[in-house]
């Protein structure tokens, strides 16, 4: 639970203005550094899609099949990425969890290194087809940076620590263009508790950074939506219904994802990069039969909220992702949880309109939003595998622009942060600093 602290010792003006003065410059360059990252990230996932588009033109006149050509650059690009993640062992997987780790005093916060490591590894790793999120990895960098910028104006070790966990929220501001939701995460999911000097640097880093990042790169909403049907007594239940069947859903997939890692624990035998190469290798190899299965999921929800998806081929899709997700978090690359979380929100609730729909036309009870529907689900999955369930209504609300869908995203929070706690299911990044 998030507790609001003000008895902590008085800092002087000076000390706190220049702590403020270092949080802005250190949100500044977040601002380039996650905005570059993620625009780098859109320039290669096109080109890659582009190139296999290309294979599959001029299959026939290569010396070995398209499909081997994508298994191969796959397979190497994740091995690599796995091995620049042995150079830093913080920064294995989203990363997110080692800045609890240091908000919890449990460990030391990561070298500069970690910074082009997690750049570098993360544009090889999503990019080459895993189903990882773009956020894990600017998440983390905007962290390093943080405390990069309190080495270098000799601040306190204190505030060196402080800068690498409040920063952090900028990350996830610029990864999805959403700043009021990684101020909402760095309260709700890396602090736990807040004191007003850490909210206030949290505050200045986003702003700072959203400044940068939006004059750069510009200021689009991530998910561009139409009209919504308005909500009635009737889609409110079934809103509830949905959160009920997400929870249960969102159980299983985190479960899926800390078995994963067990599993991937027990050949201990194999390098951990040899396991990265082959589980690359197979990811290449869906990105060239089923391209629109691969990837972080991005482009599928932009597929979804457009209305371009069919009941089986999107039942399909998320099955495969079920276990692709926690399958590619298995290998240890720079990559985080969120996107894939998203898109299996946005698919379940979807698919659950499309079965329902069919029902109410025939009883002449009306028909439900399939774009509400596809976001409400997108907050709720999301809820019940990270737990935070207002950063989650933020992301929804700033990632499409619809603050009418305010309440059943309240429904469903309060419905998806209760049920994983009576199924006694923790938190997904909870889970993974037990691991350690």
């Amino acid at each position: 639970m998030t507790v609001l602290q003000t008895n902590e010792p008085a800092d002087s003006a000076f000390d706190l203005f220049r702590l403020l003065i270092v949080a802005a410059i250190a949100g500044a360059l977040v601002g380039l550094v996650g905005g570059a990252f993620r625009n780098l990230l859109n320039i290669i996932g096109s080109k890659m899609v582009m190139f296999v588009g290309y294979l599959h033109q001029t299959d026939g006149n290569w010396l070995i099949p398209g499909f081997v050509v994508t298994a191969l650059i796959a397979s190497v690009c994740v091995g690599f990425a796995r091995f620049l993640v042995k150079l830093e062992p913080s920064t294995i997987g989203s990363g997110i969890q080692h800045v609890e780790a240091v908000m919890q005093q449990g460990a030391t916060p990561s070298r500069f290194r970690a910074l082009p490591i997690k750049f570098v590894g993360g544009l090889l790793s999503i990019s080459s087809g895993m189903a990882l999120g773009k956020e894990g990895p600017t998440v983390q960098m905007a962290a390093v940076i943080g405390s990069e910028c309190g080495k270098l104006f000799r601040l306190k070790t204190i505030e060196q620590s402080l800068l690498y966990t409040a920063v952090a929220g900028a990350g996830l501001s610029v990864a999805f263009n959403a700043p009021l939701a990684g101020i909402a995460f760095s309260v709700e999911e890396i602090a736990k508790k807040v004191s007003i000097k850490r909210l206030m640097v949290s505050l200045t880093a986003v702003c700072t950074g959203m400044i940068v990042f939006r004059s750069y790169f510009g200021n689009s909403v991530e998910f561009v939506v139409g009209d919504l049907l308005p909500d009635n007594g009737l889609s409110l239940c079934f809103y509830v219904l949905l959160s009920v069947l997400i929870s249960l859903m969102g159980v299983l997939y985190s479960k899926k994802v800390i078995g994963a890692l067990y599993i991937g624990d027990s050949f201990h035998q194999t390098s951990p990069v040899v396991k990265a190469m082959i589980i690359g290798a197979g990811v290449g190899l869906l990105a060239y039969f089923f391209p629109e299965w691969a990837g972080g999921g991005g482009p599928q929800v932009e597929q979804i909220l457009s209305k371009q998806s069919f009941l089986l081929p999107l039942a399909l899709m998320l099955a495969v992702r079920f276990f692709l997700g926690p399958m590619s978090y298995m290998t240890g690359v720079p990559g985080g949880l969120f996107t894939p979380l998203l898109l299996m929100g946005s698919g379940l609730g979807v698919i659950f309109v499309l079965l329902i729909n069919p029902i109410l036309a025939v009883t002449h009870l009306g028909q439900l939003d399939l774009i509400s529907f596809a976001l409400v689900g997108m907050g709720a999955f999301f809820t019940v595998v990270v737990r935070s369930p207002l950063t989650g209504i933020l992301l929804v609300v700033e990632m499409s622009g619809k603050v009418e869908l305010m309440i059943p995203l309240l429904i469903s929070s309060v419905i998806c942060t209760f049920l994983p706690a009576v199924l006694k299911q923790e938190p997904i990044y909870d889970l993974l600093l037990n691991r350690k």
